[in-house]
C-alpha cells in the first residue's frame, strides 16, 4: 500500500472485550460503534506504539547550530489569533513554528510522536501516552503530564471543534497521560495531531494567549501589530535544538502582492503567492519555487436531493465524464496543481490505485446523459427531457474567480448541457437550503488531523456539517462506522479506499484538482526548505540563511 506505516498498529483485544465497550454516549460529531479488532497475542491487552524510525531519531539528535542574530522576513498565511483553543487559531500557531502536538505527521504522511514519545491503546476507548521527558516551554517551564492533560481537556471544552475528540477524561499516571473516549474511536491518535491540540503552558496566565501563547515549538511569538505583522524569536529551550535563525517577521501581505514584495526585498520568502504572479519570476535564478502536492482537493458539489435534476446519478456521471481535468487543473493552479478524479490526492498516503473514478470521456458522458433520459430533439444544441430543456446553475460567490467554472460550462455545452453561473454575494442561505444544482466548492483539506476520517464524515454522512450535496448512502454510512471501529492501520487505510470508491461511483462531488503547497524563496538570502503535504506545517527549526 502507498500509505507508509512506521509501525503497524494492532489492537490486541478479544472481540468480546470490544463489544462489551459498546453503548457509551455519543456527542453527535460522527457515527461510530464498537467491533472486534485483530489480536496479536492472547495474553496481551495493549500494544505500545513507537512510530519514529531510527533515521528520524538520528536526525533529531543532530541539533542545528545555536541561534545567530539572523533575521528572516516572510509572508505566510495571516491570522489575528494564535490561541489553539480559539477556533482554527492553532493552525497558525503551528504554521508559525510556535506550537506542537503530542503526535505529528511527517512529510511521507506517517504518524510520528512529537511531545509524546510513545503510546499504547489499552482498549478501544483508552489511550495511554508517555510524555517526552526533558521538554521545556518557551518560558523555561517543564512540560509535564498534568499540563498535557489540562490542555487537551481545555481544548475539548473550549474549541468549537473540541467535540471531535470525543474525550471523556484525561488523567495522569506518573509520566503518562491516560485518555478515555466516550466511545470506541480509532481516529483518536490522529485527532491529537490537529493543531487545536497544541500543548500550551496552562500554569501561566492565559488571558494573552491570542498574541503570546506559551508553547514548545522552535519559535515563540514576541510581538504583534494588528493587521501588520507577527514577530517571532527562536525558542532557546527548544528540545530538538535551537533554530539557526533567531528572528522571523511574518508580514500581512496578500497573496496577490507577495511576489512583488519578494522582488523588492521586503520579504525573503513568499508562501503560496497567487499563481497568476509566478510569471514575474519566470527564468530568474534568484528566486526558487519549492512545491509539493498538498492534501487539499478542489471539487464541485452536486445536489443529490430529491426533486433536483441532479438527483439522478446518471446525470451526475454525465457531468463528471464531460470534464477535462488536465485543462481544469492547469487553469486552477497555473502549473501548481495536478488533475484529480478521486476524493484523495496521492499525497495523502492512502492507496487509491484500485479506485476507479469518472475521468474525461465524452462518449461515456453522452451515454450517461441518454440513460438519464436527455436528448436534443429540437436541434438547438441543448438537451431536453419531457419537452423541457435542461438548465443547471452553479452557485458561486460573486467575489470568486470564474475562469475554472466558465471552462466547465464550455465542456458541458459540448455534450448539450446548458449550465449557467448564479453569482451571489451571500451563498450561505441557498447553500444551507439546498437551493442549487452545482456548488462551487474548492479547497477542501482532506487530512485535517493527519487522517481522512473527519473529511469523509463531514462531507458525505447524514451528520456531516459540510454535506451540502444532501448525499446519503447506507453503504457509506456503514463503512464510516467500520473505519471508526478498525484499529489496525493497514486495514483502516484500505477502508478509506473502499469509501473513496463509493463516492466515486455515486458522484455527489466532482473532483478536478489537487492543489500544491508551495513557496518562493530568495536564494541569495535563504537556503532550501522542505514542503509538507499538510499546509499547517510550515516554519520549523531546520530553516537556515546564507
Amino acid at each position: 500500500m502507498k500509505r507508509k506505516i512506521s509501525t503497524v498498529l494492532a489492537v490486541v483485544l478479544a472481540s468480546s472485550m470490544l463489544f462489551a465497550a459498546c453503548g457509551n454516549k455519543n456527542d453527535g460529531s460522527a457515527s461510530s460503534a464498537a467491533s472486534s479488532a485483530k489480536s496479536e497475542a492472547a495474553e496481551s491487552s495493549a500494544v505500545e506504539v513507537s512510530t519514529v524510525s531510527e533515521a528520524v531519531s538520528e536526525s533529531t539528535a543532530q541539533e542545528p547550530a545555536a541561534s545567530e542574530d539572523k533575521h528572516l522576513n516572510v509572508a505566510i498565511y495571516w491570522n489575528a489569533t494564535l490561541d489553539p483553543t480559539d477556533g482554527w487559531g492553532g493552525w497558525w500557531t503551528m504554521r508559525y513554528g510556535v506550537g506542537e502536538t503530542l503526535l505529528t505527521m511527517n512529510r511521507d504522511m506517517e504518524l510520528e510522536e512529537c511531545l509524546a514519545d510513545s503510546y499504547e491503546i489499552v482498549d478501544p476507548q483508552t489511550f495511554k501516552f508517555h510524555i517526552r521527558q526533558g521538554v521545556k516551554f518557551s518560558n523555561g517551564n517543564d512540560l509535564t503530564p498534568q499540563i498535557v492533560a489540562d490542555t487537551i481537556t481545555m481544548t475539548a471544552e473550549k474549541n468549537s471543534r473540541g467535540g471531535n475528540l470525543k474525550l471523556e477524561s484525561a488523567t495522569v499516571d506518573g509520566e503518562y497521560v491516560i485518555f478515555k473516549t466516550t466511545e470506541p474511536y480509532s481516529g483518536f491518535p490522529f485527532m491529537l495531531t490537529e493543531p487545536m491540540c497544541i500543548i500550551v503552558d496552562t500554569t501561566q496566565d492565559m488571558s494573552n494567549y491570542a498574541t503570546n501563547p506559551i508553547c514548545t515549538g522552535p519559535y515563540k511569538a514576541v510581538g504583534y501589530v494588528a493587521d501588520e505583522k507577527w514577530e517571532l524569536e527562536a525558542n532557546e529551550y527548544y528540545w530538538k535544538g535551537v533554530p539557526q535563525i533567531k528572528y522571523i517577521t511574518n508580514y500581512n501581505i496578500g497573496a496577490d502582492t507577495r511576489i512583488q514584495s519578494l522582488m523588492s526585498n521586503e520579504i525573503d520568502m513568499a508562501y503560496s503567492p497567487s499563481t497568476a504572479t509566478l510569471s514575474l519570476i519566470e527564468g530568474s535564478d534568484q528566486y526558487k519555487i519549492v512545491s509539493a502536492i498538498g492534501t487539499r482537493e478542489s471539487d464541485i458539489a452536486i445536489n443529490c436531493r430529491e426533486g433536483r435534476p441532479t438527483a439522478d446519478k446518471n446525470l451526475r456521471l454525465a457531468l463528471s465524464y464531460a470534464l477535462n481535468r488536465e485543462v481544469l487543473a492547469q487553469i486552477a493552479g497555473n502549473g501548481t496543481a495536478d488533475p484529480l478524479a478521486k476524493p484523495f490526492p496521492d499525497s495523502c498516503g492512502y492507496d487509491m490505485s484500485k479506485v476507479t473514478a469518472p475521468d474525461y470521456d465524452v462518449k461515456l458522458a453522452e451515454e450517461y446523459l441518454a440513460k438519464a433520459g436527455y436528448e436534443d430533439k429540437d436541434g438547438n444544441g441543448y438537451v431536453e427531457k419531457d419537452g423541457e430543456e435542461l438548465v443547471l446553475t452553479i452557485l458561486i460567490s460573486s467575489s470568486s474567480g470564474t475562469e475554472v467554472y466558465q471552462s466547465m460550462i464550455d465542456m458541458w455545452k459540448a455534450i448539450g448541457i446548458n449550465v449557467q453561473l448564479d453569482p451571489l454575494e451571500n451563498v450561505k442561505d441557498k447553500r444551507s437550503a439546498g437551493d442549487f444544482d452545482i456548488l462551487a466548492n474548492a479547497g477542501w483539506q482532506t487530512m485535517n488531523n493527519g487522517d481522512g476520517q473527519s473529511y469523509m464524515l463531514n462531507r458525505w454522512t447524514d451528520a456531516g456539517t459540510d454535506n451540502y450535496a444532501g448525499y446519503h448512502s447506507d453503504e457509506f454510512e456503514a463503512l464510516m462506522t467500520k473505519i471508526n471501529e478498525t484499529f489496525d492501520l493497514e486495514e483502516r487505510a484500505a477502508l478509506f479506499s473502499d469509501a473513496a470508491q463509493i463516492i466515486a461511483d455515486d458522484c455527489p462531488a466532482i473532483f478536478y484538482a489537487a492543489t500544491a503547497n508551495y513557496d518562493v524563496i530568495n536564494t541569495a538570502v535563504m537556503n532550501d526548505i522542505d514542503i509538507y503535504p499538510i499546509d499547517y506545517y510550515v516554519i520549523d527549526n531546520t530553516w537556515t540563511m546564507k
